[in-house]
């Protein structure tokens, strides 16, 4: 019984490897083009235009056209519906004067039929009250081709947490 129990447990440990791991390796191996690439780039500086326009127009045309769709702003507050996506912007940029975001970095990976990229942004912009500033935005978001172009599904950017002193920036 003892030596079924092991043939069992081996022969389950050997489909489960057989299986499994080239699924995995699949999944970690696999790039993007190079087009695919570049036309995620070419998404992602259209924002960075739209930002440095003002043009919530843009901004809501760079978002997919499906009921599913989101937008978590950096303090954390979520707008869902495209045309609630551009109205939120708008609001956002009449309290801007100016604004500039310099993308540091992006990484994208597949996923089913898109990318998810995260990134990093510097965003220098001057409020209508005067007040001018430099924030730094993490992002996520999923991206797919919709009517033959990129669009965000959904896109979450986030102001990292200021360390509240000199050791807490070290860690």
């Amino acid at each position: 019984m003892n030596s079924f129990r092991s043939i069992s447990s081996f022969t389950l440990a050997l489909v489960l490897y057989v299986c499994l791991v080239p699924s995995l390796h699949a999944q970690t191996s696999t790039t993007l083009d190079k087009k695919v690439v570049a036309a995620n780039r070419e998404l992602d500086q259209r924002l960075m235009d739209a930002h440095a326009l003002k043009d919530a127009a843009l901004v809501e045309s760079l978002f997919s056209e499906s009921p599913d769709v989101f937008f978590i702003d950096p303090t954390g507050d979520l707008t869902k519906g495209r045309s609630n996506i551009g109205h939120e912007w708008a609001t956002w940029f009449d309290t801007l004067e100016t604004i500039r975001g310099d993308i540091q970095d992006v990484s994208c990976i597949p996923a089913g039929e898109g990318v998810i990229a995260v990134g990093t942004v510097i965003y220098t912009r001057k409020l209508k009250n005067g007040t001018a500033d430099r924030k730094t935005v993490i992002w996520t978001d999923y991206r797919r081709i919709e009517k033959g172009r990129w669009v965000y599904l959904f896109r979450h950017a986030q102001w990292p947490l200021e360390p509240r002193n000199s050791a807490a920036a070290h860690k």
